[in-house]
């Protein structure tokens, strides 16, 4: 059985995937791509609605400048803090990417970037949390 820690991995790589195929595909219809496996005319989709039923987390993008590293982050290593820094300034995107790992249950998360983000303050400060990497 994965640990916490791993399937926290697992899951925000795969988020990570999703989001970066999908901003592929996403470009190569709004720029007319005309290569051998995209339609002439294809319009986009509107992914958000395939989350409908997730509330989404509200808070903006935080700042990486505002961030202190608390120490359960820097231990884990840098790969754990890359995924931080994505979560941190993409929320718009990772808001509406549900978790898989039962933590909406039991800690009330919304979705996977409340695996990550506690709370972004209005001064862009972010209180991180703890789970991730665990």
């Amino acid at each position: 059985m994965l640990s916490r820690r791993a399937r926290h991995v697992i899951a925000s790589a795969a988020a990570f995937l999703l989001v970066a195929v999908g901003a592929g595909v996403w470009l190569a219809t709004t720029r007319g791509d005309k290569s051998p496996g995209s339609a002439r005319g294809r319009t986009t989709t509107d992914f958000s609605t395939r989350f409908a039923g997730y509330k989404p987390a509200p808070e903006p993008n935080g700042k990486l400048a505002k961030v202190v590293w608390p120490e359960f982050v820097t231990r884990a290593g840098p790969e754990v803090k890359r995924l931080y820094e994505f979560q941190i300034t993409h929320g718009e995107l990772m808001r509406y990417m549900p978790c898989f790992c039962g933590c909406g249950q039991n800690a009330g998360h919304r979705s996977n970037r409340d695996c990550y983000v506690r709370e972004v303050n209005p001064d862009g400060s972010i209180i991180l949390d703890p789970m991730a990497p665990t």
